[in-house]
Order: C-alpha cells, then structure tokens, then sequence
C-alpha cells in the first residue's frame, strides 16, 4: 500500500469511530478536514453519505478510503491537513530534558568542572580519577540526592499538613474519609481551609441519580464511571495562555444519562473533577473554560446565563455533521464550586438548537450537590422535581 493508500486507510478508521459515537476531539478536527474537501464533488459527498449510513460496512469504508486516497495524491495540501489532523494537537509543554553535548574522554559536571583521563578538576578543586575516588564520589552523590529528597518531603509535610495519598502514589484514591473528615485544602485567603472531597463515593454523589432526575431519565450503560484526568491535559486561551486542567486533581467522575422521549435533546453527559487545593480548582476552571469556549475553534458562542458557585461560564455551539452534514447542537457549563469543578453538557444530535433553559437548572442542581458534598452532608438536591 503507497503512502496516500495508508493515510487514507487510518483516517477512514478514525472516522467510521466517529459515526459510531467513539470520536475524539481529533476525530472531529479530522472529520472537518475530510468533508470540506470530499464535500466538493458527487462523489464524495456519495462516499461520505454511505459511511454514515452504515459504519461497519466493509464496502462502504473501502470506498470512502478510496476517495480520501485520490484526494490525497491529487492535492498535498489536503495531504498535510489530513496528517496534521491525526497527529492532534502538539504536547503542551516541551521534554523537561534534553541532551546537548557528548565529550570525548571527559563527563562534564558542571561549568569548570570536568573529569579527564586521570583527574577530576572542580575549580580549586582536583582529585584524581582512581577507582577509589570515583566510589567516594558517587557514595556523596548518592548521600546528597537521599538528603535533598528526605528535605523536599520534610517541606512538603510543613508546608501541607497532609498524610494522605495523593494522586500519584499509586494508591487508589478511595478512602473510607468523606469530604468533611479529609484534611482540607488552604483557602485561597490564607484563613480557614476549605473542604476536599478525597473519596469516590462522596464525589460520586454529586452526579445526580435517578432519584435526583425527572423521570424517564435513566443512567447510560456504564455510568457513572471513574476516569483519569490526564496531566499533559491543558486549555488555550485565545492569546495562547495555558492553564493546566489536571494538575492538582484526585479524582475525575464522569455520568451519561438519556433523557427519554419526552425531552427536546437527546443526552446529558456530566464530569465532577475535584482538587487538592482551592488554587488547584481555580486553575482547573480556567482550563476547562477555555477548553470549551475554543472546542472546535469556531462556532463557540458565550452565553449570559446566572452564575452558580465561585464562577460559572455557559457556552454554545453548533458544528456540522462529521459524515452525513446534518449540524448538531450542544450547550456547555463549567463551574467552580470550591475545589471542585464540573462540567455539563447536554446534546442535541438532531439539529443545531440548544436548551440553556435546561443546561442552567441542570448546572445549579449539580453545583448545589457539589457544595453539599464539600459541606459533609449527604447531596439531595434534585433537578426537574419537586
């Protein structure tokens, strides 16, 4: 198979995972790419329309990998634009280390210091390169890295108070502590601490449950599930600011329910991630703010809707159909409760209308259990009952 034949191949299998609701925000980026560009012609717009019709058959992936192929080989710009849509995004920061130099008969230690053949030269300071004197040294090597990381734990104990596991220390982060009884995060006023909720079950009662919600709405298969937010996870602000949506996070909780019938979109999807620290949270929301306002890069309309918690921001988008061009719409909350954060999202695949009306009450009840939860007391608000 030549190059465009395999570049083809691997955009076909990322977007028939699209039409079958396994996409990413790639998948989306590559979906654009694709439908501007087979859009153009009958034949395209053919491939694309059986895709969508049925995405696990062979016969119609294979033709839609035969357009992407012709597509790519008669045109190297939509080739690079395919490419860079698989790649995603680039890393948000770059290697913490790199590696400059190699030297020839020395290992460079430090500027003016260096060891040669049979010296070790440090400033004033000169030992000779015998076998005894390279294990005398890497002995103090070893005596100041234990001493440096025993002072870095010492500091980290002062400084936080807290003996509890933290996210990566390989212990799971359920405990049998609820949010009132866990050691509590500074607040950002340097006061009393404020409350964080440590343990799954306690930030699983945020979500709320089927007795919390109108009925016929119901939990999705699989939910509510225990994710991992990932750490290279960031939002860009439109000027290129980063803030860091993970770092600082226990744990990420995420629940889809369907709405039944009745309701005018078709699924609601929640995320509660909750923090070590105010300050923590306070970053995490201004990642995950400007993740959704720039999600995908146009399209993206800031609504005034009343703000619940510490802050609040509302969003709404419409984007067009990945495969089959019917346009979807979606209306999106994060707020900042404390040292939780959470999101909302409720979706309408059958066209480009959104329901803020929805999208706000859902939020308040959400925001409303979370400061519940951070309070110690049982979450029992509920959205759309009396």
């Amino acid at each position: 198979m030549d190059a465009a034949g395999s570049l083809a191949l691997s955009a076909v299998q990322v977007l028939t995972a699209m039409a079958t609701g396994a996409g990413t925000e790639a998948g989306r980026a590559l979906g654009d790419v694709v439908r501007a560009r087979l859009g153009t012609s009958d034949e395209g717009r053919a491939a694309l329309a059986r895709v969508n019709a049925d995405p696990a058959d062979p016969a119609a992936a294979q033709g839609l990998q035969e357009a992407i192929r012709e597509a790519i080989a008669a045109d190297p710009e939509f080739q690079g634009r395919v490419t860079a849509a698989l790649a995603g995004p680039p890393p948000a920061t770059p290697p913490a280390y790199t590696i400059s130099h190699s030297y020839k008969d020395s290992i460079v230690i430090g500027p003016g210091s260096k060891v040669r053949r049979s010296q070790i030269s440090m400033g004033p300071l000169t030992i000779n390169n015998t076998r005894s004197a390279r294990v005398s040294l890497t002995a103090a090597a070893a005596l100041l890295l234990a001493l440096l990381a025993l002072a870095a734990y010492g500091g980290a104990q002062v400084i936080t108070g807290d003996d509890s596991p933290g996210v990566s220390s390989g212990t799971s982060p359920r405990s049998p502590r609820t949010a009132s009884s866990a050691p509590s995060a500074p607040s950002p006023s340097g006061g009393a601490s404020v409350p964080v909720v440590r343990d799954a079950a306690s930030a699983e009662q945020i979500l709320p449950g089927p007795k919390s919600l109108p009925d016929g709405w119901a939990f999705a298969s699989g939910s509510p599930q225990k994710d991992t937010c990932r750490n290279g996870r960031v939002g860009s602000e439109k000027d290129g600011t980063l803030h860091y949506i993970c770092k600082g996070s226990l744990l990420d909780l995420t629940a889809w329910y369907n709405p039944g019938a009745a309701a005018g979109f078709d699924k609601v999807h929640i995320e509660v991630v909750t923090y070590s620290s105010h300050d923590a949270a306070a970053q995490g929301y201004l990642g995950q703010k400007a993740e959704e306002a720039n999600n995908p890069p146009s399209g993206v309309t800031e609504e005034s809707l009343p703000s619940y918690c510490e802050q609040s921001a509302f969003f709404s988008v419409a984007y067009p159909g990945i495969l089959d061009g019917v346009d979807r719409g979606e209306a999106r909350s994060v707020v900042h409760c404390g040292t939780v954060i959470f999101s909302v999202y409720v979706t309408n695949e059958h066209g480009s209308s959104v329901d803020l009306d929805t999208l706000s009450a859902l939020s308040q009840t959400v925001a409303t259990r979370a400061q519940q939860a951070l309070n110690g007391k049982t979450p029992t608000a509920a959205f759309g009952r009396s």
